[in-house]
């Protein structure tokens, strides 16, 4: 009777170790602490706004009558203060839904995220130190949303930048407006050749613009209007733009084609975009960071062996209709870089990498195939985005940005067509 009654004991013990078990490796697999202290002088504030221009028609809708509307998380340099620190992303209940839906996976998996905190603090007023800041805007990548690069964010903005997160409709993974209202992002096949164009298409003709039009929205609110925050506050001499991906090639183009943008950075984003770099490269300064080193041979079209490849079934002919959008691919891999262009391989880095999505669980990394460590490759990111900034936008040099080789990264200037001669 003595062992019978020592059985339900036994059996709690063991349930109680493997609860524990549960418990700490769900603490470890879906953590709620993601992020790293920002490493600035400035605390840092976050706030959201929306914005309509009216000026522009939204071609993506049913309704002709619509007109391009905008989501923005905006991050920028704070006063001091002791106030809680913002939670991770917006709409977050939304989101989570919309990725578990498009990756097919449970959305328990996710829910952590909704107890992630930033650095930011909610609608805090910016800091006196400077009497304006410089401005960067952000494009997020295909199928992304525009608070994907946080660990960025509140690093450039601790460092005196106001930094503009771009919701893109339509093409980010879920945009949700104050109102309620949602659009999912717009289903592209890129394995056809049709997809491809467009997205090279939308990139110059709608991601561009759009960056023109939140450069407009900025330059109103730094005349005064809306709360007074940003009056007078915002430098729109001293302006730059980074994104990731798809996000990136629209940096690139929008330092092509938009005046106002001054410097651009591209996160491992092939460079599509109809917009043609010159033989002679950018007029203003560039920097690609990337999963892999630049190869020029990558960049050559050869009929039905080019850059997209035989694999996706693209005919000679269709190939050959399109020879001018090719070329115009094709020249712009290397010219990019003609000029001065700064080339930063990051080793070991994978396309995701360069997001917060590598932080979302230590299982990430793992599935991504990643040979770096993720603070570690996050901290090399922040520090080449910001000495670029640094350099172009506020003045200040940095010997990170001279060619070197390290076990982390190789930084190549001034690789293109001169390096063939």
């Amino acid at each position: 009777m003595k062992i019978k009654k020592r059985w339900p004991k036994v059996v709690m013990i063991i349930l109680s170790c493997f609860i524990l078990i549960l418990a700490i490796a769900l603490f470890i697999l879906l953590p709620k602490k993601i992020f790293r202290e920002p490493t600035g002088p400035y605390q840092v504030g976050m706030t959201t706004r929306y914005v309509v221009d009216s000026a522009r028609s939204e071609t993506l809708s049913a309704d002709p009558d619509d007109h391009r509307e905008l989501f923005l998380q905006i991050w920028y340099p704070a006063r001091e203060n002791d106030l809680s620190r913002a939670s991770y992303g917006t709409y977050m209940p939304e989101m989570i839904a919309q990725i578990a839906k498009n990756m097919e996976l449970p959305a328990f998996l996710l829910q952590h995220l909704k107890s992630v905190r930033t650095y930011s603090a909610l609608d805090v007023e910016l800091s006196a130190q400077e009497p304006a800041y410089p401005v960067i805007l952000f494009s997020h990548g295909l199928g992304l949303y525009g608070f994907q690069n946080t660990f960025q964010m509140e690093e450039l903005a601790s460092h005196g930048y106001i930094v503009v997160g771009i919701q893109h409709p339509y093409h980010s993974l879920l945009t949700v407006f104050p109102d309620g209202r949602t659009i999912a992002e717009k289903s592209y096949d890129m394995a056809q050749f049709d997809s491809f164009i467009e997205m090279n298409e939308f990139v110059t003709d709608i991601w561009v613009k759009d960056a023109g039009s939140i450069l407009d929205y900025l330059e109103r609110i730094n005349l005064g209007g809306e709360d007074g925050r940003f009056t007078n506050r915002i430098d729109l001499k001293r302006v730059g733009m980074f994104g990731h991906s798809i996000g990136g090639a629209a940096s690139a183009q929008a330092l092509l084609l938009e005046p106002r943008i001054q410097a651009a950075v591209n996160l491992d984003g092939t460079l599509t975009g109809t917009g043609e770099i010159p033989g002679t490269g950018f007029t203003k300064p560039f920097m690609q960071l990337s999963a892999a080193e630049f190869d020029l041979s990558q960049a050559e079209i050869s009929g039905s062996e080019a850059v997209i490849g035989v694999e996706s079934g693209i005919s000679q002919e269709e190939y050959d209709k399109h020879a001018d959008f090719l070329q115009v691919f094709e020249n712009n891999q290397r010219n990019a870089f003609v000029n001065g262009g700064y080339h930063i391989w990051l080793k070991g880095a994978s396309h995701y990498t360069f997001t917060d999505i590598a932080l979302y669980s230590p299982l990430v990394p793992y599935v991504l195939k990643d040979k770096i460590d993720t603070k570690l490759a996050h901290r090399t990111i922040n520090a080449y985005t910001l000495a670029f900034f640094d350099k172009n936008l506020r003045q200040i040099d940095s010997p990170l940005l001279k060619p070197s080789e390290s076990d982390i990264v190789k930084v190549t200037v001034g690789i293109g067509r001169e390096s063939r001669n």
